[in-house]
Parts: structure tokens; sequence; C-alpha cells
């Protein structure tokens, strides 16, 4: 019995995609049905995967404050996570929301080399579309922050970002793995194993110091998901001259816009006037 269940446990870690990716291909809620407007995008990956995205926009707002290219969570797709940012379309932003490779419309199976080489497109496909906007904000949640992270060691053109958001995430994919195993019940005495078979050849932590534009970090104080420890660390590291911390008190996962937190779609589009 033992011997069986350390060779689940090592299928477990060494399928890194069991641990971090959870993607889906259903349609979870439609964005027209809520009053929001969008077109569809395909764009190729820096390895030629085909890519989907959703571009929102309200066409009656002529004069626009700013486009925002959303990084979404490690489950489900687009057409459930859209509903974080949607609002903020109404107030005069534009948003290019997409899936990683293996979510949603997308092509190809999730991995990290393959969500970085994403990450990369479609923060190329921003920046030229950003060219129209007074404003280029990249939002980023969860395993969104982690990757984007990641991919911005690789563009040059990180300056031309007016805020980056990073929102309830971690910069190491070992250390949320042996977090989560150390929490897991019996999976505890082999906790240590994350360290081993647990790649972090795309953790972000390596380059946490390159970051020079604005950054603002949010993190739910109550968030079990990704623990607040892991933003606390990720800030204490950040190199940049104007960076702000956002605690969300009785916050929990990525629900920092959620209907029970109104405020803090105010204080968003305040805090955006100020950029």
């Amino acid at each position: 019995m033992k011997k069986l269940f350390l060779l689940l446990f090592l299928a477990f870690l060494t399928g890194c995609s069991s641990l971090f990716y959870y993607p889906t291909k259903y349609f979870y809620a439609d964005p027209k049905k809520h009053s929001v407007d969008y077109e569809d995008v395909d764009f190729l990956s820096t390895d030629g995967t085909q890519l989907h995205g959703w571009f929102m926009s309200d066409k009656e707002k002529k004069k626009k404050k700013g486009l925002i290219l959303f990084f979404h969570g490690n489950a489900q797709n687009i057409t459930s996570h859209w509903l974080n940012l949607g609002w903020i379309v109404k107030e005069g932003y534009d948003v290019f929301i997409f899936d990683y490779r293996g979510y949603g419309l997308s092509k190809g199976q999730s991995n990290q080399q393959g969500l970085n080489k994403d990450s990369i497109a479609a923060l190329k496909w921003a920046r030229e579309k950003s060219k129209d906007y007074p404003k280029f904000i990249v939002y980023a949640q969860s395993l969104g922050g982690a990757v984007s992270m990641r991919a911005m060691k690789d563009i040059d053109f990180r300056d031309e970002i007016d805020l980056y958001v990073l929102d309830s995430t971690f910069s190491s994919y070992q250390d949320i793995a042996f977090d989560k195993l150390r929490h897991a019940g019996v999976f505890v005495v082999l906790s240590p194993l994350a360290y081993i078979l647990v790649s972090d050849e795309y953790g972000p932590y390596k380059n946490l110091d390159i970051f020079k534009m604005p950054i603002l970090m949010i993190h739910g104080e109550k968030d079990r998901v990704v623990p607040y420890k892991f933003g606390e660390e990720i800030y204490s590291k950040l190199k940049t001259p104007k960076k702000w911390w956002w605690a969300i008190e009785d916050g929990s996962h990525t629900d920092v816009f959620h209907p029970k937190h109104l405020q803090y779609r105010a204080k968003f589009v305040d805090f955006l006037k100020g950029i």
C-alpha cells in the first residue's frame, strides 16, 4: 500500500499540469448578455500555436482612457474570467483577455514553456494595440501573475507599460506546490519533494528586480488558494520606485472586484486616473 501511495504521489507531482492548469472548453458567461460588447481575436503564439481572445469595448464611448491586457488564473477559460474586469469597460477602458494554450478555443496543451510563449505573444499584440490609447495597463491574476512576470523578462518594451497590476499571485511554482502539499494531510511528509519534482524553470522570482514600471499589488488577507504571504514576498523584492500594496481585509482569492467589494471598483478607477 505504501509503495502504491508513493507511486501515485510521484505521478501527481510529475504531471505539472495537474498542479497548475485546469483548463476547460465550456462557455460560462456571454458578455453580451451583461451588456458588454466584444470581438473575437485570433492570434499566434511565438511558436505558431493558435490562440484565442476577446477584445471588449464600449463602442458608445469614443474617448478611451486606456487599454488593459488581462492575464487570467489557472482554471476554466476567458468566458468565466472576463467577469473580473468586464465592468471597467463602461468606465472607458478597453480590455483584451486571452486564453493560454489548452484553454477555451486556444489550441495546444498547457505547460510552463508554452504559457511563456503565449504570454509574450499577448503582450506584443496588446502593445501594438495600445499605441492608440493614452494608457497601457497589464492586469494579472493568480497564475496569470506568475506567467506574465516571467514573460516580462523576454520583452523589450516594459517601460511602455503605465501600470502593472498583480492580483493574488506567486513567484515560485516550487514554493506554492510545497505549501499546498504541506497542508494536504497525508502528503505532508512528502512535501519536500516538490522542490525536486516540480520545475521552476519559468519561476519569475528570478527576475523581480527588473521591473521599473509602476506596480500595484492586490492580495486578500484570507486567500487560501495563494496565501497572503506569497504576495508580501513579491512586494518586498520589487525594486520599482513606484509600488502600492492593497491588502483586502476580508478578501479571499481574486475577489477584489466582486459585488461584495464594490468600493474597490471605484477605488481602482480613481487610482487609474492618477497614473
